[in-house]
Parts: C-alpha cells; structure tokens; sequence
C-alpha cells in the first residue's frame, strides 16, 4: 500500500470537524469493530463523529467499546453539516443503504475495506482485497502515522481480525495476522472477552435450531453445493432469531464433501439471506454471490434476495 494514501487520508480526517462514520447493512464483527476503532482514534482528536449503520449491531457485539453510539435512523443525521464521510468495510455505497442521501452531498469520502469486490467508490480508497480483516488495515493506517493504539482500540482490532479470518483459519491469514494480533494482546487486548462475546456464545435454542438446520443439510451433486435452510416460521418456532445463526455456515464449512456450502435463512421482511463457504483453492464464491446481488470475499460471501422459502416437490425453493 502507497504511504501517500495514508499521509492524504489523515490530512482530510485533520482539516474535517463533522465526520460521518458508517459501514454495510446486517453489520459483523470486522464492520463493527472497524467502526469503533475509528470512533476512538477520532474522538481522542475532539472530532464530532455520527456512527450508523442500517441495522442494528447483533448483541454478542456489546463488549466493543463505543458500540452504544450506533445510530440506525439516517435521519437524525445532519448531512447538511458534514465535511466528511468514512465508510469501513463496505464494498459498495450500496450497502450503507443511504448511497443517495451521501451521493447528493459535496462531501469527500474515506473508503477504508478488505472486499476484493471493492469499487473504490471513494476519493480517498484504502483497499486491500488480500487482507484478512478492515480492522487489519486501519492497524497499518494508524502505525504509519505513530498513532498510538490504546487497549480499545486493541480490542476492536483483535475482534476485527478474529471474527472476519475464521479464528484465523481463513487463507488469508497469514504471519502478518498474527504478528497484529500478538501487539494487540500486549497493547491490553482481551483474547478471552472476544471469543467468548463471538465464538462461545451459543444458548440451548440457538443449538437446537442448529440441529434442525443439520437435519435438512442435503448435496446437490451436479453443482457439488451442499446446502440447508431455515425459515421464518422455523426461528419462531425455536424462539431464536437470524443473530442466533451466527457462525452456522462457518461450522459447516468444516463439511469435506462438497466444494461449497449454503445456508438459506428467511428474514423478517419478505427477503432470504443467503451465505456461501468455501474451502476450495479453485473456488470464488464472491463471484457466485455478485450474481445475487450480493457480494464478499473469494471464500465467504452472501446475498439477499426478495422471496420465501417454500418445499416444492420435496425440493426447497425460493419463490
């Protein structure tokens, strides 16, 4: 990555004093703990800072340090007062779900994000599709301006990178990651509060709906997928809802017999969410999502779709 991208991007965040700071629908762990990390670094600059994003951050997040300051309603933004705007870990403008509102402003835009997918819809983009996580990067934008990393912002770098490389089994983790993630440890961050905030935090139904989504895993042989879903009616009956199913599709990618998983899940507004995993060296799921509509990374990916599911022929669909 060129310096002079770092050296411009802080110029801009030290001549701003209302800064918009958002990043994708349906938010995980690295958006958030981006988010955050960047709120912190910019309060300690006495910057007026206005953190959104279109749905609300899942409960499991509640240790990130800023994440009250979370806004879901666009309007109580005063876009008219804004001289900046930074989006994290989002490919697209499309997927703050306020592309027109930003679109519409003589604003300069900070595009910081990891996506292959990225379209450097920013003036200033810092993109890395080869890095594992977004927090990964604002690490690298923060050390090559001696920014001084606290323990919040450790925390939320380590989450970042934790949550987005798989617990650091995806492949583009490598020494790199684990050289960022040891510093965070010895800058205060607590390895022990973030896996049991996001890997060991599964209640009794959450794991029984689980086991119905493995009851219905099914392979379909002539595109090597193997895929499961769950509906609207299936989370109400289990008393769970769609934060419940976090880490699903990761654990099924442990499964060696097909090249791709799939997990299809109603959402409550008449859509259906859909996410890909892959182990394979020659498979790109980004790709397959980007088909969708949706979008990621080369081997997590997803999409949401307009439908429902239902069991045509004892085949399930989306229609």
């Amino acid at each position: 990555m060129s310096k002079e991208i770092y050296s411009q991007i802080f110029k801009q965040i030290k001549s701003s004093n209302n800064i918009l700071l958002a990043t994708h629908e349906n938010p995980d762990g690295d958006a958030l703990a981006s988010m955050c990390a960047m709120y912190e670094f910019l309060h300690s600059l006495n910057k007026d800072v206005f953190l959104f994003c279109h749905d609300k951050p899942e409960r499991s997040f509640d240790f990130l340090p800023h994440i009250e300051h979370v806004q879901r309603q666009s309007s109580n933004i005063h876009f008219d007062n804004l001289d900046l705007i930074i989006i994290v870990d989002c490919a697209s403008l499309r997927r703050t779900k306020i592309e027109e509102k930003l679109l519409n402003l003589d604003c300069p835009i900070i595009n910081i994000d990891h996506h292959a997918s990225n379209n450097n819809f920013g003036n200033l983009n810092l993109v890395d599709g080869k890095t594992v996580a977004t927090t990964q990067i604002i690490y690298e934008l923060f050390k090559s301006q001696q920014i001084e990393i606290n323990k919040n912002m450790a925390n939320c770098i380590m989450t970042g990178i934790f949550t987005d490389s798989g617990n650091f089994a995806y492949t583009a983790t490598n020494s790199s990651t684990f050289d960022i993630a040891s510093e965070m440890l010895i800058k205060g961050a607590s390895m022990r509060d973030i896996i049991n905030n996001t890997s060991k935090n599964k209640n009794l139904p959450s794991l029984k709906i689980w086991g119905l989504a493995l009851s219905r895993l099914q392979h379909n042989k002539a595109y090597d997928i193997a895929y499961t879903v769950l509906s609207k009616a299936d989370l109400e009956e289990y008393g769970v809802d769609k934060e419940d199913l976090e880490g699903l599709s990761n654990f099924l990618n442990n499964l060696k017999d097909a090249k791709i998983v799939m997990v299809l899940h109603e959402l409550d507004d008449g859509r259906v969410k859909g996410s890909f995993r892959t182990t394979r060296d020659n498979v790109n799921v980004s790709k397959l999502a980007q088909v969708l509509g949706g979008g990621g990374h080369i081997k997590a990916a997803g999409f949401e779709v307009e439908g429902s599911l239902e069991k045509i022929n004892g085949s399930w669909q989306v229609v």
